[in-house]
Parts: C-alpha cells; sequence; structure tokens
C-alpha cells in the first residue's frame, strides 16, 4: 500500500471509529433516558455482561492465535491458509454453539452466582433477558473472524463501521421498542445489533473463500498450538473482563440503582481512554516490538517514552471529572428516568474512577509492553492478582463506601498491577537509578503543575457554581483546566510537552 493511501486509510478509519465511540455513548445516554439507574437496569447490565464475557476467550483466541497463524500461512501457500483459516472458524463457531447452549440450559445459577444480591423477581428477569441475547455470541464470533481475515486483506473501512452498525441498531431498538416491550426491546436490539455487525462484513468476507471445515483430527495439533501459546493472553483478557463481573456482582447487595450507576460511571471514564489515550496506545505499540528486536534498551526507552505521555495526558482529564463529575454526568445522563438522584450515585461511582484513570490507560501500555516480549504469562499472572485485589477491596469497601468503595477497589487494583508490570521492567533495565531520579523529577513537575491547575480553577468554579447554566459552567471549567495545564506544563518544562514548547518558540523566533 503506497504511503498516500496508506494515511488515508488511516484517517478514514480513525473517523469511523470515532464516530463509532460517540454513537456508543450516545446509545448509553439513550438508555439512561429509558431506564436511569432502576432496577430493570441493573438487571439489563449484569445480564448485557454473560455474552460478553463469554465471547472474550474466542474473541482473543482468534485475534491473537488463528489471525496471525493465517497470515503466517498465507505467505506460503493462500489456498492452504483459507483451508486453516477454515477449520479454525468452524472449531470456534463451534465452540460458541456450546457456550450457548450451556448457557441456555444454566441460566439461572449463573444468574444467581452473578448477582447475589438480587431479588427473585430480578433474576427471574435476568434469565429472560440473558436467554434473548446469549445467542449474540455466534454473530459477535463470526464477527471476529470477519475483521481478522478482512484487515488481513488490508480492508479495515468495514470492520471499523461494524461498531457504529450495532450502536444505531441498539438505539433505534430502545426508542421504538422500550416504550411498549421494555428491557425485553433493548434486549431484542442488542441481539440485532450483534447480527448487523456480522452481515455488513458479509459480501466482502464472502469473497475471501472462508467455509467450514469440519476435518479437527487432521489438525489438532494446530488447534491445540494455538490454545497451548495464546492461553496466557485469553485468561488476562477473560481477567480484565473479570474485573467488571466483580463490580457488579458486589453491586447487587447495595441499594438499587448502583450497577447502573457503576456502569455509566464507568462509560464515562473510558470516553477519554477509548478517544485519546488508546490511540496513543494503539500507535506505541509497533514501536514497542521494533524496541524489543532492536534492545532491551530501546524497549525501555519507549516504555519511558509512553508512560511519560499517558501520565501527562490523562491527568487533566482527571481533574476534570474529579472537579465537576456532576455536570459531566447532567449534560451525558440526565434526562428522562435518569434524575438528580441517579446523577448523584453515578457521581460517587465517576469521582474514584476518575482516580484511577491514568492506572486504566497504563495497564494497557503496559500489557502490549510484556506482549512484545513474549512474557505473556507475566501479564497473566498480574492480571489475576489484580483481580484479587478487586474482589478483596470491593468486598470490603463497599460495606463502608457504597458504590463508591467498589470504584475505589477498580482504582487500587490497577495501580498495584501498574506497579508490578512497571517495576518488573523497570529491574531489567541497566539504569534503573537514572531513569528513577528522572521519573522522580517529572513527577514532582506534574505535581507542581496539577496543583496551580486547582489553585487556579477551584476559586471560580466555587464563584460561578449554580450562577450559570450547566454548559456554560462545564465550558469555563473545561478550558480553564486545560489551557492552564498547558500553560503551566511549559513553564515548568514538563518533558512530555518540550517537542511542542520548541516549535513554539521556533515560530517566535
Amino acid at each position: 500500500m503506497k504511503l498516500p493511501t496508506f494515511v488515508k486509510a488511516i484517517g478514514l478509519v480513525t473517523l469511523i471509529s470515532g464516530l463509532g465511540k460517540i454513537l456508543g455513548f450516545a446509545r448509553e445516554s439513550i438508555i439512561a433516558a429509558y431506564f436511569g439507574t432502576s432496577e430493570v437496569a441493573d438487571v439489563f447490565f449484569v445480564s448485557s455482561l454473560v455474552p460478553t464475557l463469554l465471547f472474550t476467550a474466542i474473541g482473543t483466541a482468534i485475534q491473537a492465535g488463528t489471525i496471525p497463524l493465517f497470515m503466517e500461512e498465507r505467505s506460503k501457500n493462500e489456498q492452504d491458509a483459507k483451508k486453516l483459516m477454515s477449520l479454525l472458524g468452524t472449531f470456534f463457531l463451534i465452540v460458541s454453539l456450546l457456550f450457548i447452549g450451556v448457557t441456555m440450559m444454566f441460566t439461572q445459577p449463573l444468574i444467581e452466582i452473578m448477582a447475589p444480591g438480587f431479588t427473585a423477581e430480578q433474576v427471574a428477569l435476568a434469565v429472560k433477558i440473558t436467554r434473548i441475547m446469549i445467542p449474540s455470541m455466534i454473530f459477535l464470533t463470526l464477527t471476529s473472524i470477519s475483521t481478522g481475515i478482512l484487515n488481513a486483506n488490508k480492508q479495515f473501512v468495514l470492520p471499523a463501521f461494524s461498531a457504529t452498525i450495532q450502536n444505531v441498531v441498539i438505539i433505534l431498538a430502545t426508542i421504538l421498542l422500550a416504550h411498549t416491550y421494555g428491557v425485553y426491546g433493548l434486549s431484542i436490539g442488542v441481539l440485532i445489533g450483534a447480527a448487523g455487525q456480522f452481515f455488513i462484513q458479509y459480501p466482502s468476507f464472502k469473497k475471501a473463500e472462508i467455509g467450514c471445515n469440519f476435518r479437527f483430527r487432521e489438525h489438532k495439533e494446530k488447534i491445540l498450538q494455538i490454545l497451548i501459546l495464546f492461553y496466557p493472553i485469553i485468561i488476562a483478557a477473560i481477567s480484565v473482563q473479570l474485573n467488571s463481573l466483580v463490580d457488579r456482582m458486589v453491586s447487587t447487595g447495595l441499594e438499587t440503582g448502583s450497577v447502573s450507576a457503576l456502569n455509566y460511571g464507568n462509560r464515562l471514564l473510558w470516553l477519554p481512554l477509548s478517544v485519546i489515550l488508546t490511540p496513543l496506545i494503539t500507535v506505541l505499540y509497533p514501536s514497542l516490538v521494533e524496541g524489543v528486536l532492536e534492545s532491551y534498551k530501546k524497549f525501555f526507552a519507549i516504555i519511558q517514552k509512553g508512560t511519560s505521555l499517558i501520565l501527562f495526558a490523562s491527568i487533566p482529564f482527571t481533574i476534570l471529572m474529579v472537579l465537576i463529575g456532576d455536570n459531566l454526568i447532567e449534560i451525558a445522563f440526565q434526562r428522562g428516568s435518569f434524575n438528580k438522584a441517579a446523577t448523584d450515585i453515578t457521581n460517587q461511582a465517576l469521582f474514584y474512577y476518575a482516580l484511577g484513570l491514568v492506572f486504566f490507560a497504563l495497564r494497557d501500555f503496559l500489557m502490549n509492553g510484556f506482549y512484545a516480549l513474549k512474557r505473556t504469562k507475566i501479564a497473566m499472572y498480574s492480571c489475576l492478582g489484580a483481580v484479587l485485589v478487586n474482589i478483596v477491596l470491593s468486598i470490603t469497601l463497599s460495606k463502608f463506601m457504597a458504590v463508591s468503595g467498589i470504584a475505589l477497589a477498580s482504582s487500587i487494583s490497577m495501580l498495584m498491577q501498574c506497579l508490578v508490570l512497571f517495576l518488573y521492567l523497570l529491574k531489567n533495565d541497566e539504569d534503573k537509578s537514572a531513569y528513577s531520579k528522572q521519573f522522580i523529577q517529572e513527577a514532582g513537575k506534574l505535581t507542581l503543575v496539577t496543583i496551580g491547575v486547582l489553585i487556579l480553577v477551584v476559586p471560580v468554579l466555587k464563584a460561578i457554581s449554580g450562577n450559570m447554566n450547566v454548559f456554560l459552567e462545564t465550558s469555563v471549567v473545561t478550558f480553564l483546566i486545560f489551557a492552564g495545564y498547558l500553560a503551566l506544563s511549559i513553564v515548568f518544562k514538563v518533558n512530555a510537552i518540550q517537542p511542542l514548547a520548541n516549535k513554539i518558540k521556533v515560530k517566535r523566533s
């Protein structure tokens, strides 16, 4: 692919992905307007996690194991690669159908385990809507296979557009069906949306000539190779989903609306993560792989740079969410069934989630570092450890802080996982003492910048709070936070901002 074409493809995919993320947030806002933080909303958010959790193992195996093998085989013989992909795709489709069958049979005990605080009526409702949504697993599996094949063939637009289709379907289902069928209409929308993701890709996928292949015995070694070689990545991915499950399990024993509040707070947290920080992490990953091939020193230099950039980019969003989280929630969600009480309980969750924003982003970046090093077992153990920490802290802190304690537990578990991963990487660096000194200096500068921003913004916020429209108040505070943060970062010569500061100096001169 020529460079101009490649750049255009990246721009188009980024634009479509951004549209999908905006529609995803609109979807949550509309669900909030129709269902608020009610018992029904709590039931839906627990039930919707079932297909996601079960699909994680299959989807990760396809993306991490199957697609790289397909590309490797294709470099030798294209027809053999198609046969291999047909075989592995068929295998994972059968596994998906087995998961669906078992879940359909044991839905009630599964829900009782996932939501120990639900009443009998809530469990009964959860069972019904879970059975509506669980067949979406087959479409998610087909979409994962199709996306991998199309991306391997350098067809990026349709896979990027899939999330947009799903979000549009769920939005329409909520608007058109929720009044008549309630949460059942929303659940049907989730199922149809999952199907839409695959069917929009199907015409292009069909041209790849990937079909069904049931000759498992002949190729059992290839199948075992994937499962054995990539099981740490699969377990790590499941562990990430388990953290969400732990939060929802514990919150079912709290006041009505706690599950929904955690979901909405988490969605707001992930908005800056998905729009700004995740692309940054994605861009840095190829550099990590190249760094590993050159030397550990080069690799760790990229870890240093990435850590510094993520820390720098996260802080103003953290300040914004901590200071005016209630305004952000009111703008995003407070309409229809989502009232002031729902805003208050969601803000409790968002406040403590926001404290861990940087660690949610850093965790993904550092995990990529371990994948680049091919030390996947260490990444897996760190994820399992984080789940255990989250379980203990969520149960303990929720007794004293309710929904706030669960959000705080998640942030603390992310902090501890980041420390473990980073210290392991630092241990193997030859210049760790020099870097430690540099990191302390950088952290000190960012601390001074953060204090300066708070000194600037807090008095203004107190003066204007309640005296102007919530949109205007939020705009003023947001501008002050980001402008002040940028200016003070230049003044204190924060390393992450130096390239921009140097460009400004050159233009002035």
